[in-house]
């Protein structure tokens, strides 16, 4: 692994002509119309460029600048970390603990959960964001340590055993940040101004703990409105680590500094955190203490990304290079992830490797296949696993189903983008009729494809639908789910408190749902055949129990 203060053994150059092609990149966002971003460009510990495009306050017309306060969402996952790397460098907490010994509210699964398992994402915990969405919770209530804990508390079962597998966990961070609480005395906000951003003099950096502060210079956060505009889209957090970091593109060139200066931590502290863990089976993980490691055209790349209602942002470092940059947005139709990549090829050119390898689509006689929209609708089941997906078609377009439907673009050759959000679908091989039987998937946030295999439609008719209907509690949410029968559409209708009604597709024998990221619903029968309950499987969180309550 890369030493952390190691110089940079590439050099490179930013010029006029390497900054007109990073505002070229941004073209979109120049404008006094639209919201936008501000990027920061760093070799090392200097700030090579700053620039902000777009408007921080579209009522008020205040264009963003680099001084423009963003919340960056999952970014602030590496400071968090950071508290937590202090804390055990002078002794008073061990990432092997228990965190029961430190929050002892967190109930006994019967398997011990560490620190360092919140770190990594591996702890089994279920997601925080999940759990309050599916318990009936809207965007814009707010959220407070507490509502978290106590979700936490009622909660009887892992997504798995900790340390087998790695799913992205945000519950975990906001634990840690009661630890750092609860072991030092001082809050996280507190503890992270001492110890990081005040002897970086990172001066515009904070953990967001109160919604109602008034922040001076803080961007508006906007998403698009249908049939054109934008609507606000304040997070409203008292939650702090695992997200609500305010900070700045020139902030952020502090922090980037510290990477090479160790100046907060020292150079085993700046290690650590960019190292990743190790599973139980002794393969290597990619994420490491809120870093994740991977490589991109040839060089390896260290960063992480955010996103939370409006705000999206990406910090992305080519230690190589020397090179870092940040991409701190307001609009939630940005894509920074893919952004930072552009700039750093603005930036680093041919001096990089190759584009990265993509999924060859299917070719017949030599020539690609070209795949309709409605050639892609159907439901797919991971082919080593037991996730779905749902893709429909509308509009001359495809959907996959998420919380939302999302859009997927052509590109042609059997390719498929979200465009927004980074997800890639592409047609790995077509049946007799031209339709997709198999396809390979790239999520936001994962650098590999997953193989997914068409399944045969179900077709349910009114006295088997009728099996499903009823109410179902959750003790661990403490809200119920209706499910109504569809009998024209030949599926379910779920229900929830303070949601639109939902329509679940049905998948296989039982098993109901929107596909990944959506939910999965496996029903449960008796012996004699009846349906008792379900388990609901959503995202970030797996086998959820409800049971059936009988009319009275």
């Amino acid at each position: 692994m890369t030493d952390a203060r190691v110089q940079s053994s590439r050099e490179w150059t930013f010029d006029d002509e390497a900054r007109a092609r990073v505002d070229a990149v941004f073209q979109q966002w120049d404008s006094t119309g639209t919201p936008g971003m501000a990027v920061g460009i760093y070799r090392d510990s200097e700030a090579v460029y700053t620039h902000g495009y777009g408007m921080s306050n579209l009522e008020h017309g205040i264009p963003i600048t680099p001084g423009s306060i963003f919340h960056i969402a999952s970014i602030s996952k590496q400071f968090t970390d950071t508290c937590i790397a202090l804390l055990a460098a002078e002794g008073a907490l061990d990432v092997d603990d228990d965190i029961r010994l430190y929050v002892p509210e967190v109930p006994d699964f019967g398997v011990t959960i560490t620190i360092r398992h919140l770190i990594h994402h591996v702890s089994g915990l279920r997601d925080q964001w999940v759990l309050l969405r599916l318990a009936g919770w809207r965007e814009d209530d707010l959220v407070t340590e507490d509502d978290v804990l106590d979700l936490v508390k009622r909660q009887r079962a892992l997504n798995f055993t900790p340390n087998d597998e790695y799913v992205y966990c945000n519950t975990g961070y906001t634990l840690l940040s009661m630890i750092v609480k609860r072991v030092s005395g001082r809050t996280l906000r507190q503890f992270a101004q001492e110890r990081i951003f005040g002897p970086l003099g990172m001066t515009s950096t904070h953990f967001h703990d109160n919604h109602s502060e008034i922040v001076k210079g803080r961007t508006q956060a906007y998403q698009p409105r249908d049939g054109g505009g934008y609507r606000i889209s304040n997070p409203v957090f008292d939650v702090v680590g695992t997200t609500s970091l305010f900070t700045t593109v020139e902030d952020m060139a502090k922090w980037n500094g510290n990477f090479t200066s160790a100046q907060v931590g020292g150079p085993a502290l700046i290690e650590q955190l960019q190292t990743p863990g190790t599973f139980n089976n002794g393969e290597p993980m990619t994420y490491a203490w809120g870093l994740q490691r991977g490589t991109y055209r040839g060089t390896e790349r260290i960063g992480h990304s955010g996103a939370d209602h409006g705000y999206r942002a990406d910090f992305l470092r080519l230690p190589e290079f020397g090179f870092a940059v940040a991409v701190l947005s307001n609009v939630s139709n940005s894509n920074p992830g893919k952004l930072t990549e552009r700039v750093a090829d603005a930036v680093l050119g041919d001096q990089l490797g190759p584009e990265e390898n993509v999924v060859m689509a299917p070719r017949r006689n030599g020539l690609p296949l070209m795949v309709s929209p409605s050639a892609l609708a159907g439901v797919y089941r991971e082919s080593d696993g037991d996730d779905y997906l749902v893709v429909t078609s509308k509009d001359g377009r495809a959907w996959l189903d998420f919380w939302e439907p999302v859009a997927l673009t052509s590109l042609g050759n059997g390719r498929f983008t979200s465009g927004d959000n980074g997800i890639t679908v592409t047609v790995t091989d077509l049946d007799n009729e031209s339709l997709a039987s198999s396809i390979e998937v790239v999520m936001p946030g994962e650098d590999e494809a997953k193989s997914y295999t068409r399944q045969d439609p179900v077709v349910l008719d009114p006295p088997a639908l009728n099996a499903y209907v009823g109410t179902y509690w959750s003790d661990e949410l403490a809200t119920s789910i209706e499910m109504v029968a569809d009998r024209v559409a030949g599926s379910l209708t779920m229900r929830r408190h303070k949601y639109d009604d939902e329509s679940l597709t049905p998948l296989t024998q039982d098993v109901f749902g929107r596909g990944r990221l959506g939910l999965v619903v496996n029903f449960e029968r008796s012996a004699d055949g009846d349906v008792t309950g379900f388990r609901l499987t959503a995202a970030r969180i797996r086998n959820l129990a409800f049971t059936r309550r009988m009319p009275s």
